[in-house]
């Protein structure tokens, strides 16, 4: 099924082809091919068919290019989530303590493990972590948590 009257507003089949073969951000690709069917005549139950997009979601990127403008419908708009528990300068300290033994942060310990890395967080920052996010910062700090099991080759 197709429909010569499918426009969007501001938006031209040309202007599209032009800026797909440009586009690198998968979303923006989806949405570009989704508003140059349309515009080429293609309803949304056929866009659907044709790529196995929800037709909701057809409808949602098609409204983005009705309501905003061409390089803003393309995008999603940043989210900047929650804020970190941890500001630079503590996440600085963490990675400074994390650097040396834990016996020189006061702990009776020859190597760091998330149970202790979470310990010092809770006392230094008043910060609680999961293990897993624990694990992560200590990734990030390039500190292997003990006990950590490896597997070596044949000998």
């Amino acid at each position: 099924m197709t429909d010569p009257t499918n426009t969007l507003p501001g938006v031209t089949a040309e202007r599209i082809r032009e800026r797909l073969p440009e586009e690198r951000d998968p979303k923006a690709i989806k949405r570009l091919v989704a508003a140059r069917e349309y515009l080429d005549g293609l309803s949304v139950p056929a866009i659907e068919a044709k790529y196995g997009w929800p037709a909701q979601t057809v409808y949602s990127w098609l409204d983005r290019f009705e309501g905003r403008a061409f390089e803003d419908a393309l995008y999603d708009t940043p989210s900047p989530g929650r804020e970190p528990a941890l500001d630079a300068a503590e996440r600085r300290r963490l990675e400074r303590a994390l650097e040396n033994l834990p016996a020189e942060a006061g702990y009776d310990a020859s190597a760091w493990s998330t149970a202790l890395v979470r310990q010092f967080l809770r006392e230094k920052f008043d910060v609680e972590y999961s293990r897993r996010h624990v694990r992560r910062l200590m990734h990030e700090a390039g500190v292997p948590p003990v006990g950590r099991t490896t597997r070596s080759g044949p000998e």
